[in-house]
């Protein structure tokens, strides 16, 4: 069967296939939905001709591939569906995908071979008795759908996976209801100054308890925020929430700061700055200081502008710390250019330099290295006081863990505090 060029026709002439091989009694073929990738870009660079030359390409390497017993339809302006016939062993459905990702890749490289890695491909391979074609198309495109959003060539569907992926898709619901109706909470995590013994502030995280599922984790809820589009609105919600919160902190006779997390996408968005800079107008006082929290994967993705946005922070008062220093990708070089006040030393390090010699030198280079450069450090996860020790020994600055305090509510935060205005 050649490839149809109408959509709706490639998904009838699809249906009535597959219709056809479940009442001859066929069941020994696998579904395999293929995502070309974006093609539009080849018709950005060089036009319409070239964009559909690297079509009919694809379309003939698909078909290349197809023996006699097999069939292809178009099924949409970038996707394909093969049925494969007596291919439905683990080891053919492996050899069949890397087949069609050579292919399309031959087919495209000359053109743009940025294209040959969207390549995506959803499969069925255990086709049961009495499906129909609408549920095997459904499940291909569901295992399409995995495949994009984790980024591999390929994915074999599965019930597990199909209840992952519907589970998500509720969550994405949930949250972005959660969202509009200020659903979130903040926590506040204290943080402690060693030479004093006393708070120096805390650090805002965020916290979602689903109607379903209950607590959920930020790094499920963070991501999913960025993948439905609401980053920018969770991370307002964050600093609005965060900034008024500080303004009602009960007054411990020393300035207290705030550190709230700052994810890439929202540094990368051109309003962030002026969404902060009119927070702070409204909730800014003289009794807290601000400051963004950056990992660095953050920095050293698109490094030249995160710098420049990083810096204008800094030119509006607020303050930079890099977040778990030492975990990811370490470099000397941000030291030389980023304009950070402080540095967190992740608590895989700190939890390990009473039994580890490697890393208590470790804690103890990175103290001294970021106070060259002008840098607070603050050491994450303190759990006993023998740590607490080691780092004053260090000449760390500022500590914060279990030790002293979990993250609370607002309201219970400030009761903590309330604490030591006295002392």
């Amino acid at each position: 069967m050649e490839a149809l060029k109408l959509n709706k026709t490639g998904h009838l002439a699809l249906e009535q296939e597959i219709d056809r091989l479940m009442q001859s009694g066929d069941t020994a073929f696998s579904v395999f939905m293929v995502d070309i990738g974006d093609v539009g870009k080849i018709f950005v660079k060089s036009g319409y001709a070239a964009s559909r030359k690297v079509f009919s390409e694809i379309e003939k390497s698909l078909q290349n591939i197809c023996r006699q017993q097999d069939r292809l339809c178009r099924v949409g302006d970038n996707k394909f569906c093969l049925l494969f016939s007596g291919v439905h062993k683990s080891g053919h459905i492996v050899l069949a995908a890397e087949k069609i990702g050579r292919t399309h890749s031959q087919a495209v490289e000359r053109f743009d071979p940025s294209l040959g890695s969207m390549l995506r491909i959803g499969i069925v391979s255990d086709v049961e008795d009495g499906e129909n074609a609408a549920n095997l198309i459904h499940k291909a495109s569901v295992a399409l759908e995995s495949a994009r959003k984790t980024e591999q060539p390929y994915v074999v569907f599965s019930q597990t996976m199909a209840i992952r992926m519907a589970e998500n898709w509720y969550l994405q619901e949930e949250l972005a209801e959660a969202i509009d109706d200020s659903a979130l909470e903040l926590y506040y995590q204290p943080k402690f100054e060693i030479a004093t013994r006393r708070p120096c502030g805390a650090e805002a995280l965020l916290r979602w308890t689903s109607k379903k599922h209950g607590p959920v984790s930020p790094s499920v809820f963070v991501p999913l925020a960025t993948e439905i589009g609401l980053m920018q609105e969770l991370t307002r919600f964050v600093f609005t929430t965060g900034l008024r919160s500080a303004a009602e902190w009960p007054d411990t006779g020393s300035r207290l700061g705030l550190a709230v997390n700052l994810e890439a996408t929202s540094l990368q968005h051109a309003e962030t700055l002026d969404m902060l800079s009119n927070a702070l107008s409204i909730w800014g006082g003289d009794n807290f200081d601000l400051t963004v929290e950056v990992t660095e994967s953050t920095l050293v993705t698109d490094c030249d502008s995160n710098f420049e946005r990083l810096s204008a922070l800094r030119s509006a008062g607020i303050g930079i710390s890099i977040d778990d220093f030492g975990t990811g990708y370490s470099s000397l070089s941000y030291f030389r250019n980023i304009p950070a006040t402080e540095l967190k030393i992740d608590q895989s390090f700190t939890s390990n330099m009473l039994e580890s010699e490697r890393d208590r030198r470790l804690v103890e280079a990175i103290i001294w290295l970021a106070h060259q450069f002008g840098m607070k450090v603050v050491a994450e996860g303190v759990q006993n006081s023998s740590e607490i020790k080691l780092l004053t020994a260090m000449k760390c600055d500022v500590i914060q863990g279990f030790y002293f305090s979990e993250a609370l509510p607002h309201d219970e935060f400030c009761k903590w505090l309330s604490r030591y205005r006295t002392r």
